[in-house]
């Protein structure tokens, strides 16, 4: 778990939405540096699901070393050929092999390859891609246990467009709540995208994900942001 003090906003904390809600300094930047580290979280899940993964990973490659002066250099590029495409999963899937995509991008191009329109936007981004025993697995990973709302027809809408890319191929879409315990107790209110909805430890245990064991390890930093966040409130009633 990430580190709230280690956090840093961008803006002035006067403008953001937690000055409103406040009206003091402090108070605010505390609520936004824990906001924004409930969101770096969720990156970070991202990244302890791809470590944990038992499969082969495949995802774009970056280097350091210029490709036109061979230098080492700040700016990194992408090694070319390596970015996984849709022709990749069908191969990966053809080919009977076990693998992981991590955050997949379809352009408008590639789907007009397949006959697919896309109109509103540029490309389609997926959290994840499996391949796991002749099954792919599409999903959209949610740190939490609920699922905003809001943005449900949205998903629904890239679903569907999934499916008719997926077409004749065994597959499976889910919206993962990584905390959710009892699927039941979602707080979707879209009846369609309750259809998709299961928990961290069922998707897990499908992709052979060790669960328990992300979990801990994402448990470590909880006691130093606790201590963290007492201390401010300690210094901030000790100033008043």
């Amino acid at each position: 778990m990430a580190l709230i003090k280690n956090s840093n906003p961008k803006g002035n904390i006067e403008d953001s939405g937690y000055y409103r809600l406040t009206g003091d300094k402090i108070l605010a930047l505390l609520l936004q540096k824990s906001q924004s580290t409930v969101i770096t979280n969720g990156i970070e899940l991202e990244h302890y699901i791809e470590s944990y993964c038992t499969y082969k990973v495949y995802k774009t490659e970056y280097t350091n070393i210029s490709p036109k002066t061979g230098n080492l250099v700040k700016t990194r590029f992408k090694l070319e050929g390596t970015t996984p495409t849709i022709d990749t999963i069908l191969e990966k899937y053809n080919d009977g092999e076990n693998c992981f995509f991590p955050k997949i991008k379809i352009s408008k191009e590639e789907l007009k390859k397949y006959g697919i329109e896309l109109t509103s936007k540029n490309k389609i981004e997926l959290d994840g891609v499996w391949i796991v025993d002749g099954i792919i697995y599409i999903i959209e990973m949610k740190d939490g246990s609920d699922f905003d709302t809001k943005k449900s027809d949205g998903e629904i809408k890239t679903f569907k467009l999934v499916k008719r890319l997926f077409k004749g191929y065994d597959f499976q879409i889910n919206i993962v709540l990584w905390n959710l315990k009892d699927i039941t107790n979602n707080s979707v209110k879209s009846l369609e995208a309750k259809k998709y909805i299961t928990n961290g430890k069922t998707f897990s245990e499908t992709v052979g994900l060790d669960f328990d064991k992300i979990n801990i390890e994402r448990k470590k930093d909880q006691e130093e942001n606790k201590k963290w966040i007492l201390e401010t409130i300690k210094n901030y009633k000790s100033s008043m």
